[in-house]
């Protein structure tokens, strides 16, 4: 059988996971927890890596990872072989911890995130370990409600998408993950088939021209190729010449109208160049990460005709740049 699919860019984000060996416990004792937490804090600073969350139980972990030098499998090698070299150290045993390769679903952000987000801060509580997700001491959740201080702990990214103010923004987090998480992606993350990609279809799509020659083919060898098929001084001469405005009124745009094309403008360099919600909010007027969100939802509606012309100007270029 071939393994999954694995995808490595700069600034991929993914859903990690990994499980003892034959279901064996990895995590003993409190001292067991806190190996592991020291050892994601030594990651990031070797790797460069960004953990937004975590959750660790007596038998496996999750974690959401962002890698901006696209360096998954480095980090996971790191992580996963030193904890392993240090268990079997402290207890005079050797052999395999974990069961095999870790798992890694390929994130794409804002939504599936959040979602992400609830779902591994719940995992104690589906386990039965603990009644409410802020009780656990082995999660991320209690740091992004404020109670206590992990430096290396990345929260801010997901916090944005709650609001502006922090301790609103936790609030609200509390209650999307009291909420709890959607049947289907509950069904989807369940047992051994875990997708490679979690992600709308035009993210998908993205992952096929840049990475997959044939992605139905898992015995196949996958090359990466380069993210960017157009760069962005391309993309801004494409988005100004089509919408006929400047670049300086797409990106600080006044009236409904300018609005509605810099949502187009948006979903162009979401689309096209990846630029997650930081780098999108620097280039269009520091708009706040909620704003962005509901551009890349919204339908061009009314504006047809500029999106189809958007989407043919984008791909001549592609195509030119293929032939060069």
């Amino acid at each position: 059988m071939a393994r999954s699919l694995r995808i490595e860019y700069p600034g991929a984000v993914y859903h990690v996971m990994n499980r003892g060996n034959a279901a064996c416990t990895v995590f003993h004792t409190q001292d067991d927890y806190q190996m592991f937490l020291d050892l994601i804090k030594e990651t990031i600073k070797k790797w460069d890596i960004s953990v937004h969350a975590f959750s660790l139980m007596p038998n496996h972990y999750h974690m959401l990872v962002e890698t901006p030098l696209g360096n998954l499998q480095r980090a996971m090698r790191h992580i996963n072989g030193v904890y392993t070299q240090r268990h079997n150290r402290k207890r005079k045993k050797d052999g395999h911890l974990f069961r095999g390769r870790y798992k890694a679903i390929l994130v794409e952000e804002d939504a599936y995130l959040v979602e992400l987000l609830r779902y591994i801060h719940l995992n104690p509580v589906r386990a039965r370990i603990t009644m409410s997700p802020q009780d656990h001491k082995w999660s991320s959740h209690r740091y992004y409600l404020g109670n206590g201080e992990l430096p290396w702990l990345a929260t801010k990214r997901l916090l944005a998408y709650f609001g502006r103010r922090p301790n609103l923004a936790r609030r609200k987090m509390h209650k999307f993950v009291l909420e709890g998480v959607p049947e289907g992606l509950e069904r989807r993350l369940k047992g051994a088939n875990w997708p490679s990609v979690f992600s709308s279809e035009n993210f998908e799509e993205w992952i096929k021209w840049n990475f997959v020659k044939d992605i139905e083919d898992r015995e196949i060898k996958y090359e990466s190729a380069e993210p960017n098929k157009i760069d962005e001084k391309e993309l801004i001469k494409i988005v100004s010449e089509v919408m006929n405005m400047s670049w300086r009124e797409i990106a600080n745009a006044r009236g409904r109208e300018a609005k509605l094309m810099r949502g187009l403008a948006i979903r162009c360099f979401r689309n096209n160049i990846r630029y997650d919600h930081e780098k999108l909010s620097s280039m269009f007027g520091n708009i706040h990460p909620t704003n962005i969100s509901r551009a890349l939802n919204r339908e061009p509606e009314g504006y047809e005709h500029i999106w189809e012309r958007l989407q043919i100007e984008i791909q001549n270029a592609q195509n030119a740049k293929r032939k060069t």
